[in-house]
């Protein structure tokens, strides 16, 4: 695939040569100032026909626009003038303490472009100063410390050049995308991308490989003359500052795929179901196809296993307005799945392989998505339940599927061995895991949408095991963080990449705590209306598919586990979603802290915590305190826990210490044993 970036420029051509020698001229043809000759132009030639001398159709100055400006214009059919782009995002280093975050420009011209007053509007902040230049076919980043950046790349292959390098830029390149605009002195736009994290877009973020840290990847556009508004223009790759993307260059590259959807989002059995989407290519798509795997309910088939990798069903899609496709030629590709496919509590996979006529392929989702593939899941509805307290001695409770679905409904899907083995039921092959990974692997669907892949273990600390409901905690993938909503539904401003879930349960021997969750629910609500951050919480349904029946010989068995709800992980995500600066958070155990978020400007090494803790255990004065605690938000704090009398904040553990890293001043926050 080969496409020439159509570059925003000057709203009339004479601006464009009032910059004289700033730019190289648009080609020849170019009538409406865009810098790409195309049908605009040629539409403004049709409407100049035969027009006098001094019409700016008149591209051979021969005093009549006729066949000799056609042929100048048919000559030039698609090109592209000389401008700047930006040509690589280096938006989520993996090592948060490395502030080595960069844009690239690029001038592919061959001429020098003064930068002075140039600046980039959105995304981030930045005007270059009075004397900028960027060479002709040269390169320069606009970063977010120069200092961070020159330890890093100033030496060894990369030998940056200081005047390559402009900064230090306002605001923040978001990981999960947004859009970058660079204007020129006037105002104009230059150029301007929208990124996103993730499918059409490359996945960034991790270290590559994982245990090598500072390898994180950046988003680079793989050839200047391709266009930078689509994703499938990008690869990931190791940072190349201010020098050209040589490990993902290429001249050509297979179509480019983006809008893949799947119709309806959660079909029900015996529903067909039709997948789209759109494909281009200016060679010309030779073929698009669709391979899926059904994972029926008790087969659960993981990353991991060789069977996710053999077994695949392959269709072809087609784009010639029949068997489901709306319309022939508009380059939205098309396959309707059958119908016998869909049954209940069914699991569909799919992914797709684009291929140009010149033989180019890929397969999407990319190579560098955890996620490798996209999914539905198929379900019939929540059925009804019935239970009794002590099950042949008191009456049975009916519970409708009404009732049933008052909650939201979270499934997870696993093989019923790994179940056993990270919750430490029955049949369980190890003992009990303590550990902080997560070993197993799952699907979890919520409203819809599934999660695939997602990492789990049991959750909890010294009584991970000891309460028969034991309480899973979730880890996404980079790129397929969590949507979480409240209990009225709304949204979370910031998506979660761990979701913790609490099994509302009585706790052995402190009955002056538990009663089903509204303890952690409560406080946490109460806390933040006095000012002191607290997780969100949220109530639901959790039905586990590990057998292929969704229900078993008692009330125990089957899909149905129970009434668990939500609680925010204590983290960066959790720093955002309660608008406090990212600094360190430490969850306290122990008479120390582990840190849950390192703060990009905070030290490593826990010495801020160690001078804290030292200072408040000498005994200070009361100017002491007040130069270094969050005072109004400890009074909260404290009236919370003696009001509720929270038993499971004390013995040294279940709370945080988090440095604010714009006052330097410290808060105690609550927290639990996630």
């Amino acid at each position: 695939m080969f496409a020439s970036k159509r570059f925003p420029f000057f709203g009339v051509v004479a601006v464009v040569f009032w910059f004289c020698g700033v730019y190289a001229a648009c080609p020849l043809g170019d009538l409406t100032g865009d810098c790409v000759v195309n049908a605009a132009d040629l539409q403004v030639l049709a409407g100049a026909w035969l027009a006098a001398a001094g019409d700016s159709a008149d591209l051979t100055g021969d005093s009549r626009v006729n066949a000799a400006d056609f042929d100048a214009l048919a000559d030039n059919w698609l090109q592209a003038g000389e401008a700047v782009i930006i040509n690589e995002l280096h938006t989520n280093p993996d090592v948060k303490t490395e502030l080595v975050e960069f844009v690239e420009l690029h001038n592919p011209g061959a001429s020098d472009v003064d930068l002075s007053g140039w600046s980039f509007s959105d995304g981030i902040f930045y005007t270059f100063p009075n004397g900028a230049v960027l060479p002709a076919g040269g390169y320069a980043i606009v970063v977010k410390s120069r200092s961070h950046v020159e330890a890093k790349w100033g030496t060894g292959w990369f030998d940056i050049l200081a005047e390559a390098i402009f900064g230090p830029y306002g605001g923040k390149l978001s990981n999960e995308g947004e859009r970058v605009v660079l204007c020129d002195a006037e105002g104009e736009v230059v150029d301007e991308v929208a990124y996103q994290l993730g499918f059409p877009w490359p996945t960034v973020g991790d270290a590559v490989p994982e245990n090598v840290r500072g390898s994180g990847c950046s988003v680079q556009l793989v050839n200047p003359a391709f266009d930078n508004d689509l994703g499938g223009s990008w690869r990931s790759g190791f940072p190349t500052p201010a020098a050209q993307n040589l490990t993902v260059f290429a001249e050509n590259i297979a179509p480019q795929v983006r809008q893949v959807r799947h119709t309806p989002r959660q079909p029900r059995s015996g529903q067909e179901v039709t997948i789209t989407a759109k494909a281009t290519d200016p060679d010309g798509v030779e073929g698009v196809r669709l391979m899926y795997q059904p994972v029926s309910p008790g087969s659960y088939i993981t990353i991991q296993d060789g069977q996710y990798h053999a077994q695949w069903y392959m269709l072809e899609m087609h784009d010639d307005g029949l068997d489901g496709d709306v319309t022939a030629r508009d380059d939205l590709y098309t396959v309707v799945l059958p119908s016998t496919l869909q049954t209940h509590r069914r699991l569909i996979r799919y992914k797709m392989i684009v291929t140009d006529t010149l033989g180019n392929s890929m397969v999407v989702p990319y190579p560098d998505d955890p996620q490798p593939n996209f999914a539905y899941f198929v379900y019939d509805g929540v059925p009804g339940w019935n239970g009794a307290a002590r099950p042949g001695a008191t009456e049975v409770v009916e519970y409708s599927p009404e009732v049933m679905c008052s909650l939201p409904v979270y499934h997870m899907i696993a093989k019923k061995q790994d179940v056993a083995d990270a919750f430490y039921l029955p049949g369980a092959r190890q003992g009990q895991y303590g550990g902080s990974n997560y070993p197993w692997r799952c699907t979890l669907v919520c409203e819809g949408r599934v999660y695939d892949h997602v990492r789990f273990r049991a959750r909890g600390g010294v009584w991970r095991y000891s309460m028969g409901k034991n309480m899973p905690k979730f880890d996404f993938l980079r790129g397929h963080y969590f949507q979480a909503r409240d209990d009225y539904g709304r949204q979370y401003d910031t998506t979660w990449d761990k979701l913790n879930l609490s099994a509302c349960i009585q706790q052995g021997n402190y009955q002056h705590r538990g009663e089903q969750g509204m303890f952690e629910a409560a406080s946490f609500l109460l806390f933040n209306l006095m000012g002191c951050e607290a997780p969100q919480t949220n109530w639901l349904q959790l039905r586990v598919i590990d057998e292929a029946a969704e229900f078993g010989p008692t009330q125990y068995d089957g899909d149905f586990w129970g009434l668990y709800m939500t609680i925010e992980q204590m983290d960066g995500r959790f720093l955002n979603e309660h608008e406090l600066p990212d600094g360190n958070l430490y969850k306290m155990e122990g008479g120390s802290g582990d840190l849950n978020n390192q703060g990009p400007t905070h030290v490593t090494d826990k010495s801020d915590l160690n001078a804290f803790m030292g200072g408040y255990r000498s005994r200070p004065p009361e100017s002491w305190w007040r130069q270094n605690v969050d005072l109004p938000r400890y009074y909260g704090y404290r009236c919370v826990v003696e009001g509720v009398h929270h038993g499971d904040i004390g013995y040294g553990k279940n709370w945080f210490f988090y440095l604010n890293p714009e006052t330097d001043i410290w808060s105690m926050l609550p927290g639990t044993s996630i």
